[in-house]
């Protein structure tokens, strides 16, 4: 048995299925089903039930599945506390973060505590928000941060952060920019708007309670993607607005949207049965959001 036997069951169970590890590793299906079969003839005992579509653990199975994880654990722990000290550093801290607002972010979170904690390092993946919660249950990262509507999985426990009003970023030139009062959702009837993905959902959810035709022309990764195109296009830009956006906008009216669901949350997620590193555990620590 090799560590690697161990890390791909543990990605066999995580993904559900074998053909789903098989895509992850980029390791061929029938190898992956063979080390399986490696491993239950190696214990002598039956670990999984294959169905038509997924896996189920048999009681065998989910006793290797918890050791097979804490042996990774263990052994991905030893290796990173030997690069640190080579390095010069004693901990790193995996963070997934929303890349559509990604320096708002690193602004936010990481300048006091990069100060306060030097000995520290760093491995920060910006993704869109979909992404963060399959980073933190493969243990590609130990905290995660997501801008969309909470998650719902038992295997995480999630810590609200912060509320961010959605507005519409509207050029000088458009009819709509002359409003000083908030704009009402009917009012977007038609007109073409510039998205960013993470609150596509909260749109689309909100302009369907109003019975209003949305007329979505683009989706971004990113706010200033969608000001930009609001820009030149003379469209409207809808986005969940932070200190990030002002230097976007200088020249853009700002106004708030006329109903209450417009907003996103930003919550931090953490695998349940996954204990926190020194690094992780101090960072929700100063952020506020863990007691």
């Amino acid at each position: 048995m090799t560590l690697d036997s161990y890390r791909n069951f543990v990605a066999i169970v995580n993904c559900g299925s074998i053909s789903a590890a098989s895509k992850q590793l980029l390791i061929a299906q029938p190898s992956l089903s063979n080390q399986l079969k490696n491993i239950e003839k190696t214990y002598g005992a039956k670990l999984i039930h294959r169905g038509s579509r997924n896996i189920e653990l048999t009681e065998a199975g989910r006793i290797f599945y918890t050791k097979a994880r804490e042996i990774c654990r263990i052994e991905n722990s030893i290796s990173t506390s030997l690069s640190s000290q080579n390095t010069g550093y004693r901990e790193q801290l995996k963070i997934s973060i929303p890349a559509g607002n990604s320096v708002h972010y690193i602004h936010k979170l990481f300048e006091d505590f990069v100060s306060n904690h030097p000995n520290i390092n760093y491995d920060v993946y910006e993704i869109a928000s979909d992404f963060v919660v399959p980073n933190v249950l493969n243990n590609i990262t130990e905290i995660g941060l997501v801008r969309a509507s909470i998650p719902q999985y038992g295997a995480l426990e999630t810590f609200p952060y912060e509320k961010d009003d959605i507005v519409a970023v509207i050029p000088k030139g458009h009819p709509l920019s002359k409003k000083t009062t908030p704009i009402e959702i009917e009012e977007f009837q038609g007109i073409p708007l510039a998205i960013p993905f993470d609150i596509s959902n909260t749109v689309y959810t909100v302009f369907g309670q109003h019975a209003v035709a949305y007329n979505v022309a683009i989706i971004t990764s990113i706010n200033e993607t969608a000001i930009e195109w609001a820009r030149t296009f003379n469209s409207i830009a809808i986005i969940p607005f932070s200190d990030a956006d002002t230097r976007h906008t200088m020249d853009m009216i700002i106004r708030p949207i006329n109903d209450p669901g417009m907003y996103i949350s930003s919550v931090f997620l953490i695998r349940k049965d996954r204990e926190l590193s020194f690094a992780g555990k101090l960072f929700l620590e100063e952020i506020g959001v863990l007691k």
